[in-house]
């Protein structure tokens, strides 16, 4: 199976500029996300030093734990004047091998997977929201709500950390499967029940991509929204409806087009040979009686 990506950027509807950074190296199985934040230009700095950082780190062999703590330390030392206070969050995906892949963050940036009509979120949000909804104080959706719901609890570069918890996880890829790195200015706009909607209208990435950026700008866009895309494998080979089993068990039980025209071409050749011995055997009755 081969994978294959697209990634998109937009600063959104009030912001001018965008402190979110995407890098797709995809020949070398690595897909990085940032979502920048600080003072003057800080977060663009701290979101492309993140990915430039990592990146390379993963490539000379650091794990992702190794590398995402190189980062924080190295933020935290270019953190100083009009930079001062800056940092990031950051979402990792790494291929392993042809067949699995890991993820890793820090920070509220998502990842989530698109397999056979249904979404699920891969991460786990580093965020103060998210610890009140693990302790069973609030909701999901009260969360959305949250007056705080934007306060992360780890980042790279935050002053307060000695060291960061970096989180991480292994899974295996399916045919049609879909990977979907995001910033918090696509899921801050849309719920999940809605991401899903739109991936369901289509089957090429780009412009599932696309339309998710478009759903999250009509609904407000006050944050930068950014994306990876990454699928394995052909799309269109994912089922959005779930096949009936009590009526079609295995492929060979659905005959396709080529199959129904030579069972209907084949199944009439009998008929007529029936019709016309008939026909046959009415004139020589009624000539031998006449």
């Amino acid at each position: 199976m081969q994978l294959s990506w697209t990634s998109r950027s937009h600063p959104g509807c009030l912001r001018q500029n965008n402190e979110d950074y995407v890098a797709c190296m995809g020949d070398q199985g690595l897909w990085l996300l940032a979502d920048g934040m600080g003072g003057h230009q800080a977060g663009e700095v701290a979101a492309q030093l993140a990915c430039q950082i990592v990146s390379q780190s993963i490539r000379t062999g650091s794990d992702p734990k190794e590398a995402f703590s190189l980062a924080h330390q190295l933020i935290l030392d270019q953190s100083e004047g009009q930079q001062s206070g800056m940092g990031s969050t950051l979402i990792c995906l790494q291929q392993l091998n042809d067949e699995q892949f890991q993820i890793s963050w820090v920070g509220d940036s998502r990842a989530y997977r698109w397999r056979n009509g249904e979404l699920e979120q891969l991460s786990r949000d580093h965020s103060y929201v998210q610890s009140l909804i693990d302790a069973g104080q609030i909701t999901p959706d009260q969360a959305r709500e949250h007056p705080e719901k934007n306060i992360i609890t780890q980042c790279l570069g935050a002053i307060e950390y000695d060291a960061i918890e970096v989180e991480s996880l292994n899974s295996f890829w399916l045919p049609g499967d879909l990977i979907i790195l995001c910033s918090d200015g696509l899921n801050d706009e849309l719920h999940d029940s809605e991401i899903a909607r739109i991936l369901s209208q289509s089957d090429d990435t780009e412009q599932q991509l696309l339309d998710l950026e478009n759903a999250a700008l009509d609904s407000g866009g006050k944050d930068n929204i950014s994306m990876v895309g990454v699928s394995y494998g052909d799309l269109k080979s994912q089922r959005t409806r779930p096949l009936n089993r009590s009526k079609r068990r295995n492929k060979s039980e659905v005959p396709d087009s080529l199959d129904f025209e030579r069972a209907g071409r084949y199944s009439s050749t009998p008929v007529l040979a029936f019709i016309l011995l008939s026909v046959v055997l009415i004139a020589a009755s009624a000539l031998w009686f006449w």
